[in-house]
């Protein structure tokens, strides 16, 4: 009886092994409806999101989302990178402009970067992009400490319509409108 509950177990065991094994470790971006998106989104952006993605072990997993667009006031993307649950956590492995060049669509073509500033709770800086003439802001929000990391990371981009400047106010403003639901 013993012999059979314990083939049972190792059974189920290695039912999970296989089933953990086979999710993803590979992030594939999707259109969503904004109303589904963990960013609060206004009109005329446009939203994304990944499957969720799991780590080595299985203990990470981790969903990215995302929102963007072009308006009168500019180009706008705003990313959150969001663990999934208590056992997950984001680094901070890179610097603020590291974190913005990478996250940027044209981030091999951003120059200029001004010192690092603080505004509620998100570090800043601004920078040119030299592909489109475009004055643009950056920044990094972390979440909540999470088991010696952070629970999310969010950026955001911001770029003036071509040969305008931002102002601080503008920057001020859009840190402030990026929120998440």
């Amino acid at each position: 009886m013993r012999a059979k509950a314990m083939l049972t177990f190792v059974m189920a065991y290695l039912a999970g092994v296989g089933l953990a094994s086979a999710q993803s470790k590979t992030y594939t971006w999707v259109d969503i409806d904004c109303r589904q998106s963990r960013i609060v989104a206004w009109q005329g952006l446009k939203c994304r999101s990944t499957n969720v993605v799991t780590t080595e072990g299985n203990i990470g997993v981790f969903r990215q989302w995302a929102v963007f667009g072009t308006s009168s006031d500019g180009y706008f993307h705003i990313f959150l990178w969001d663990a999934q649950n208590a056992f997950s956590y984001l680094t901070v492995d890179d610097t603020t402009v590291g974190f913005v060049k990478w996250m940027y669509e044209h981030g091999q073509f951003a120059s200029q970067f001004s010192p690092l500033a603080r505004y509620h709770g998100a570090d800043y800086l601004t920078f040119r992009d030299e592909k489109h003439g475009q004055s643009c802001a950056g920044f990094r929000r972390l979440g909540g400490p999470q088991r010696g990391g952070y629970e999310w990371m969010m950026g955001g981009i911001m770029c003036a319509p071509s040969g305008k400047n931002l102002t601080n106010d503008q920057i001020d403003q859009f840190i402030d409108r990026v929120r998440l639901q």
